[in-house]
This record gives structure tokens, sequence and C-alpha cells, in this order.
């Protein structure tokens, strides 16, 4: 049975709510979770003069797969140290780009909302890269467990991001924009005060509201429902 309908927030039944609670009691167990606040200052890094990196305004503009014209607009507020938003990019979202993103009946605006600085961190390589975004982040997601699982976090996104392009000296250029990292926090904070949403993955499809990395399944009811 798919998620209620109705403009109102939609979350995990109870036994899945528990569980959600019990994964983060244990988050400081998880490769993909931390104890830094995603809000603490970071020391800049080095740059080269040489690296050319996208305008800011672009970096943080709402990034979006999918027709301008789809009829229903699907945000997700998502973090890249998040177990269940990476499971939600491996498994479900592609069904969801198959059935209604590249017919053009959906389209998907992402936005950041870090759980921790490797999470800012991450965030910032994804928008730096510019037209590989949707590219590095599906990358960012899939070696997840690799890049957060190390004690250099700017080492290991550097490993990740190297097969899709990114160089060295890029993600260093990146890291040194400071203005690029209250970007991403104050997209943060706006996902907070305009939707309330306080964990990831959120998604907010016509109004309504899906908190959790739902099967397949229930977005298709709910998308069905809102285009008939």
């Amino acid at each position: 049975m798919g998620p209620p309908l109705g403009n109102r927030r939609v979350s995990y039944p109870r036994h899945r709510r528990l569980v959600a609670a019990a994964a983060l009691v244990a988050c400081a167990l998880l490769p993909g979770c931390s104890k830094d606040s995603p809000s603490s200052p970071m020391e800049p890094t080095s740059t080269s003069s040489n690296v050319q990196l996208p305008a800011l305004d672009a970096m943080l503009a709402d990034k979006v797969l999918g027709s301008a014209a789809a009829p229903v607009t699907m945000i997700e507020y998502s973090s890249l140290t998040c177990p269940h938003c990476a499971d939600f990019h491996a498994s479900t979202l592609p069904q969801i780009k198959a059935a209604y993103i590249d017919p053009g009946k959906v389209k998907l605006i992402y936005r950041d909302f870090p759980l921790d600085n490797a999470a800012v961190s991450a965030a910032m390589v994804a928008r730096c890269s510019g037209d590989r975004f949707f590219t590095v982040l599906e990358r960012l997601y899939q070696t997840q467990a690799t890049w957060t699982s190390g004690s250099d976090t700017t080492a290991g996104l550097k490993t990740a991001v190297g097969p899709v392009g990114m160089t060295a000296a890029e993600v260093d250029a990146c890291l040194a924009l400071l203005e690029l990292r209250n970007g991403v926090l104050n997209m943060r904070e706006g996902g907070q005060s305009q939707y309330a949403v306080s964990g990831t993955p959120t998604f907010i499809i016509g109004g309504q509201t899906l908190v959790g990395a739902w099967p397949f399944a229930n977005f298709d009811s709910l998308l069905k429902a809102l285009l008939s």
C-alpha cells in the first residue's frame, strides 16, 4: 500500500520510525555519520590560481534533473554521508528516472542538507563540478562507504571523484571557497525553515512531504495520483 495522500507530511510507519530512531542513536558507529557539526568552521585549503571553477551563483543554483516543463516537481533534501540517501540513489531514483523523469512527467530538484562536515565538503565538491554535477553526485553516493571511512576526508574525496574527471587541484580550490560552504549551509537552513526538514532523505512532492528512503512503489503511487 502506498503512502497516504493529501497535503500533509508523510512519514515512516511506526515500526520503521523506531528503526530510524535506532539508526540515529547508532550514528557515530556508521561510516556515513559524524559527530562534527556541519556549521563548524573549516580552515581554507590552499588553491591553485590556474583552476577555473564555475561562478558562485551557478554552483549554488538548484540542480535540476528532468524537463523544466514537467508538471510535477520533486524536491530532494539529502546528505552525501547519509546511507539511506545512498540507498535511494542506488535503488529507487533510477526507477523514478525511467518511469517519470525521462518521459518529462517529473523534474527532480536536488538540494543539500548536510548532516556533518564531511557532507558539507562533499556537497561543495559536487557543486564545483559544473555540468558534471549529477555524474559526480552519483559517484559520491556510490563510493560513500569508502571516502567517509578514512580520517582524511579531502583525500578520500579526491580519490572518489578522480575517475569522473575532477582533479585534486579542483577539489582543493573548491574546498577553499568559504562562500560556497556558507551557501551549502544556508541551503540546509532553508530546508529547515521552509519545509521543516529535520532528516534525510526528505522529499517535497506536489506540496506533500515524504521522509525516508521509501521503495519505488510508494513514490509510484504518489506520483500517479498527482498526475491523474
